[in-house]
């Protein structure tokens, strides 16, 4: 898959969230990988992955994406 696509993929997701239609599965799976991010020295920051860039709260929603650190 693109990066363009997965990046599509994560800010639709995150629309959908925001306006109480997201998809109950893809939401666990962020919040599993959010608390990750948080943790992690590259974003820590709670906004965006040091290491690639990435919006946090998108890339964690996108279902395709991966960690650049190989953390999920």
């Amino acid at each position: 898959m693109s990066k363009a696509k997965e990046i599509v993929d994560g800010l639709t997701n995150l629309v959908k969230h925001k306006v109480g239609v997201s998809n109950e599965k893809i939401e666990s799976e962020a919040d599993r990988r959010l608390k990750i991010c948080y943790e992690c020295p590259y974003g820590r920051n709670k906004i965006r992955c040091t290491a690639c860039g990435c919006f946090l709260a998108a890339k964690s929603r996108s279902p395709h994406s991966t960690c650049p650190k190989d953390k999920w």
